[in-house]
């Protein structure tokens, strides 16, 4: 990651001059620190790029995410359903825009969302992982084991899959639900 930032730095000084690659290094910055969760410099590289080219979807979805990292829903479903918007039949950019409403307290809309992100990426673990917190959360225990089964069979070194997983078998055994696995 190191390596990239410096890269990309480099560019945004060598080419500060070319739109596109300012636009591009800016983005590729700002989805860098969001993986490495440095929220704050994520969101300034991913805003940058978004003023070059405010239209572009993964950029939208890239700043919903750092404000669902900062819980501020109220400024992530707007960021997701414009990336909706451009790409309606994107499971992951349905996966943020569910996720977002279904973490602001409109648990039944977001699950709405989330269940068509699933159907329209059915191997997405991340969109499994994330209905089965959901379903969890709201002690649909059957619901919440299938997704997390699946979810982790479809990507056994997914470790948030794996995490969900274990609290969904260890959930159902407190309740003495034996999980169906």
């Amino acid at each position: 990651f190191d390596k990239a930032i410096e890269i990309y730095k480099y560019i945004l000084v060598r080419y500060g001059d070319d739109k596109i690659a300012v636009e591009y290094a800016n983005a590729y910055l700002g989805d860098l620190f969001l993986t490495l969760q440095k929220i704050e410099l994520a969101e300034n590289y991913i805003q940058k790029a978004i003023s070059i080219k405010p239209e572009n979807p993964g950029y939208r979805y890239i700043l919903g995410f750092v404000y669902s990292y900062k819980r501020q829903w109220d400024k992530a479903i707007p960021e997701f359903e414009i990336a909706v918007k451009k790409e309606p039949n994107s499971g992951e950019y349905l996966r943020g825009l569910g996720w977002a409403i279904y973490e602001s307290g409109d648990a039944a809309k977001g699950l709405v969302y989330l269940e068509k992100a699933s159907r329209l990426a059915p191997a997405n673990s991340n969109i499994l992982t994330d209905l089965a917190v959901a379903y969890l959360s709201s002690v649909n225990i059957d619901e919440a084991n299938e997704y997390a089964e699946r979810a982790v069979r479809l990507d056994p070194t997914n470790p948030v899959a794996q995490d969900v997983f274990a609290k969904v078998l260890s959930f159902s055994k407190g309740f003495g639900q034996p999980a169906k696995s």
